[in-house]
């Protein structure tokens, strides 16, 4: 009796983007789940999960009948989700189950974090410049809160009461962190030093 060949399951893997890197407590979010067979399998229709650190599944959505733009096999979605009220980092598993696949495919999980803060109470105004010439794109970073300066060296971050370090970070250009209380709308303006251009010839001065 010849017996019948066996057949490997393909392997799936999960990616996630648009991950807010802070969210406020008990606020509702957003995020993207892509699936991809290592055969190129279509898998639209498939549902994908995120469940909490305990297990229990908080969401759930299926994936969309084209794949993302560029890609030839990665089916996306995205899931809805609502943050816990405790702050802190909380972290989350997006699951795809491929049981039911045919040809068969193995399941694929992929851990993701957020950080929890306090629901926001003040607006703070970020302006940014050097030699009085503003900056655009400049990295404002307080805590797990950031955004970026527009054409006008500026930026708005909504937080809550509190102690910050506010850090600047833009290539090309230095600022020191700058600390700040904030108990109410608060503007500040951060003057960055333009960092001399590394020269081409140094390396072959004597």
């Amino acid at each position: 009796m010849t017996a019948e060949p066996t057949t490997d399951p393909h392997e799936t893997s999960l990616a996630m983007w648009d991950v807010p890197p802070a969210v406020a407590a008990g606020e509702r979010f957003a995020v993207k789940v892509g699936a991809k067979s290592s055969a190129g399998c279509a898998l639209s229709g498939r549902a994908v999960e995120v469940l909490d650190e305990g297990g229990a599944v908080l969401a759930s959505a299926r994936l969309g009948e084209a794949p993302w733009p560029g890609t030839a096999a990665l089916f996306w979605t995205e899931i809805g989700l609502a943050a816990p009220p405790t702050l802190g980092l909380a972290t989350f598993t997006a699951r795809f189950d491929a049981a039911e696949l045919d040809p068969p495919h193995r399941s694929a999980s992929s851990p993701f974090s957020v950080s929890v803060v306090a629901r926001p109470e003040h607006t703070l105004t970020v302006t940014v410049a050097a030699n009085g010439m503003p900056i655009d794109e400049a990295h404002i970073r307080l805590g797990p809160l950031c955004a970026m300066t527009d054409a006008s060296g500026q930026a708005e971050i909504k937080l809550a009461k509190g102690r910050y370090e506010l850090s600047i970070y833009k290539a090309g250009y230095d600022a020191e962190p700058v600390p700040l209380v904030i108990d109410a709308d608060t503007s500040v303006a951060v003057e960055a030093r333009a960092e001399p251009a590394d020269d081409p010839d140094a390396f072959w001065t004597a």
